[in-house]
């Protein structure tokens, strides 16, 4: 039984695509709000991209990015909250980490789509 769920984790970071389109379909089926089904699926699969990304950069490049990746999370983290300091002098650490939550599922979609596409050309030019 342990094995399948490993098996299963493994398929959501390879193809997490499969893992929003999963997540996305059951929280419509549970809100039956598409809004709030795609937030949940935003929300429950950005660690998937984020772990999908580090691992086709190692791939790609034999190199590991994970300590950019997080020095770009907390400069990030640390503008927003700079900003609600300077804008509104009350500091919100949840919704700080809720917009960098949701800018990292959008950036590192993105970037295992490049990702993807770009180890696709080079194996099929090596």
């Amino acid at each position: 039984m342990f094995e399948y769920i490993i098996y299963i984790i493994s398929i959501f970071i390879t193809i997490p695509f499969i893992a929003t389109i999963l997540v996305y379909l059951a929280s419509v089926k549970i809100h039956n709000k598409k809004l709030k089904a795609v937030h949940t699926a935003v929300n429950w699969t950005t660690a998937f991209y984020v772990i999908a990304v580090s691992m086709l950069l190692y791939l790609i490049f034999e190199r590991s990015f994970i300590s950019w990746m997080i020095i770009i999370f907390i400069l990030s983290i640390s503008a927003i909250i700079i900003y609600q300091w300077k804008t509104r002098t009350e500091v919100e650490l949840g919704k700080a980490l809720k917009i960098i939550w949701r800018f990292s599922f959008l950036l590192f979609l993105l970037l295992y789509v490049v990702l993807v596409l770009i180890g696709i050309i080079q194996k099929i030019l090596s």
